[in-house]
């Protein structure tokens, strides 16, 4: 309860009890009366839930922020965004301002000049955290309301707002050639990395943090941990933690021309992480942005790339993923399953459920996608090819064996193999030499000869090549 004490011939001050403990004064009344009515006036403020502490409002913006820092409870590299704002900008502006004095113009100003030299989502970032700053201010009673007004105040919103442009997304050709580039400038690790994202959906930190113990090759499968499944950074160290949201925790399904490079992947290195820096340590994402994702993306002569999808930043690879799934038709609570959404539709995620046959269909489609990209990223078959005649214009031929030597032994071919598909350790498994025998019989002078005709595919060899100079 308030009470008044003289400390003056006509001076008279109030004090007051704090909530916090101690207690405080105001003073400056010129009369008895007009200090009691201010003291009544605490005293009902506090009955009614109202009360503010007189001396509060005086508390600086700089001393408020040293107090609201030290109670955040976030993710560290959240809080570092929050103290990077206040030092950069908050404190330089209103440091020294008491907080009963910030006005809803003067926020309104400083706002503005922001915009002038940053970008819409840096200012958005900013304006966030001295509303949070406020709004816990008022909570704890040291002013009445929040002078930043989060609603549009005057202005054109077409002037600041940021514009919603489409997300750049990718085709799996772009994804292959980017990740070629990748592979020059961070190893089959980067390469793969993309490669990887792209065919799975997955997000940066879940495919930084991937261990191989989370990597089932025999089922074809990587799994997302609910408590390691992700891999955070901060300025200064890197830890395992949870994926960004329950839904996440969550095992994916892997195409199998993916599991196989995954395989020899992990055969050929010994770190815990699956993919790593070329010197075997965990990926931090400005680092492999800066040197290895934005170069293979949109190209830098100084590193010999050229620019394939320009705007297209790691978590667009996840968007294209998306993207090809809703082009293939599938079911969208297939597509939250595998990217680890949660729908909004309660009803819709309870009750529905993911068949085998479409499961089997999405993998289906996305081998489709990395064959395709194969053959259309392929380099061409520039080889000069022996002239076709006509049958009425074939050169003459030696009919008979020359003196002294030996007949012609006829070439002894074998069946063709099984077309197969073996995983090399380049971006683009070449495809197996594939070998298929015509037999043609013609007869000159009574003398029956055969002519054996190969038909090679890309990636010939050079033994092969003269082979086949020599029996065309």
């Amino acid at each position: 309860m308030a009470w008044i004490e003289q400390t003056g011939k006509c001076s008279w001050r109030v004090r007051y009890p704090r909530p916090t403990g101690g207690y405080g004064s105001v003073s400056g009344f010129d009369s008895r009366k007009s200090a009691r009515d201010y003291a009544e006036d605490l005293d009902s403020d506090r009955r009614r839930g109202l009360w503010l502490d007189p001396d509060g409002a005086k508390t600086t913006v700089t001393a408020w922020a040293g107090q609201w820092v030290e109670t955040l409870d976030v993710e560290t590299r959240t809080e570092e965004n929050y103290r990077a704002y206040l030092r950069n900008h908050i404190l330089p502006r209103w440091g020294i301002t008491p907080l009963g004095a910030i006005t809803a113009l003067a926020v309104t100003a400083w706002i503005k000049s922001l915009r002038q030299h940053y970008a819409a989502s840096t200012v958005a970032g900013i304006v966030t955290v001295f509303s949070m700053m406020l709004d816990d201010a008022v909570d704890e009673h040291l002013i009445p309301a929040s002078p930043v007004h989060r609603h549009r105040r005057r202005s054109r919103l077409r002037d600041h707002a940021p514009t919603r442009n489409e997300r750049v997304w990718a085709m799996p050709e772009h994804v292959l050639r980017i990740a070629d580039q990748a592979r020059t400038l961070g190893g089959p690790s980067a390469a793969l990395l993309v490669i990887t994202a792209a065919w799975t959906g997955c997000r940066w930190g879940e495919l930084a943090g991937l261990q191989r113990d989370h990597v089932d090759l025999r089922r074809r499968t990587i799994s997302i941990d609910p408590n390691t499944g992700a891999l955070h950074e901060s300025q200064h160290q890197l830890w395992l933690g949870p994926p960004k949201t329950p839904a996440s925790a969550r095992t994916i399904t892997l195409p199998r021309f993916l599991a196989g490079l995954l395989q020899m992947h992990i055969a050929a290195t010994t770190s815990d992480f699956v993919f790593t820096s070329p010197l075997g340590h965990p990926l931090r994402r400005s680092d492999f942005d800066r040197r290895v994702f934005r170069p293979a993306v949109d190209g830098n002569p100084h590193k010999g790339t050229v620019a394939i999808r320009s705007g297209l930043t790691f978590h667009g690879l996840r968007h294209s993923h998306k993207t090809w799934l809703i082009a293939d038709g599938i079911p969208e609570i297939a597509q939250a399953r595998r990217l680890g959404h949660h729908l909004s539709n309660q009803l819709v995620e309870t009750y529905s459920h993911v068949a085998p046959e479409i499961e089997h269909r999405l993998i289906r489609r996305l081998e489709h996608r990395w064959q395709h990209a194969n053959h259309r990223t392929r380099p061409p078959d520039n080889r000069p090819k022996p002239p076709r005649h006509a049958h009425h214009t074939h050169p003459a031929r030696r009919t008979t064996p020359p003196q002294n030597t030996q007949p012609i032994q006829p070439l002894v071919t074998t069946a063709p193999a099984p077309r197969t598909k073996p995983i090399s350790g380049g971006i683009i498994p070449p495809d197996s030499l594939h070998l298929g025998t015509r037999t043609r019989s013609t007869t000159h002078g009574g003398n029956d000869q055969r002519v054996h005709k190969t038909a090679l595919s890309t990636g010939i060899t050079p033994a092969l090549k003269g082979l086949h100079r020599e029996w065309s």
